[in-house]
């Protein structure tokens, strides 16, 4: 029963540096084509592979774009749902106010939530994303040639799972993300 679950989950990972962030703010004049992969990401993970159960890191940035997209296509897809994975208890003590609003924006909306473990550990962050691609078939990367997330791609392909990768420096063709199924 577990691996059906699986086959139907899809997961985000993805750190943004702060001078990424901006791709993810409010006050653009256009629709940024890194907002554009994801939302076609999920529509194609839906609509070809049945995903219904996504998973989100809830981490500012990537991971809450792609759960806030998530939110909006319940409207359309009710069968899917959004689980917040959190990787300690107080994860967002140190945000500003208005990303602490959104994170629990965010979460009262999930249909669930799992907290990893109660307190800060220095591999907290690599065993929640761990634990998703666990949980996964499916995992949508945010990339910005980081080590950490380069090792989760590795890692993830040697588990054999379906994996689009998204970076913010590449152009992207609406309508070929099946291109990025590796």
């Amino acid at each position: 029963m577990k691996n059906m679950k699986r086959l139907n989950t899809c997961c985000f990972i993805g750190s943004c540096t702060e001078d990424r962030l901006s791709l993810f703010g409010e006050e653009r004049p256009f629709l940024n084509n890194t907002e554009l992969v994801i939302e076609e990401s999920i529509l194609y993970l839906i609509e070809c592979f049945s995903v219904t159960n996504f998973l989100s890191g809830m981490d500012i940035g990537f991971e809450q774009y792609a759960a806030e997209v998530v939110l909006k296509k319940k409207k359309d897809y009710p069968q899917i749902t959004l689980e917040g994975v959190l990787p300690y208890e107080t994860h967002s003590v140190n945000w500003t106010e208005a990303q602490r609003d959104k994170y629990y924006s965010i979460m009262e909306k999930s249909d669930r939530e799992i907290m990893m473990q109660c307190h800060y550990t220095w591999d907290c962050m690599t065993r929640r994303n761990l634990y998703m691609i666990n949980q996964s078939k499916h995992i949508v990367f945010f990339n910005e040639g980081t080590g950490e997330v380069d090792r989760l791609i590795l890692f993830s392909k040697a588990k054999g799972r379906n994996i689009i990768v998204i970076n913010s420096e590449k152009e992207f063709n609406k309508g070929l993300i099946k291109n990025f199924l590796h």
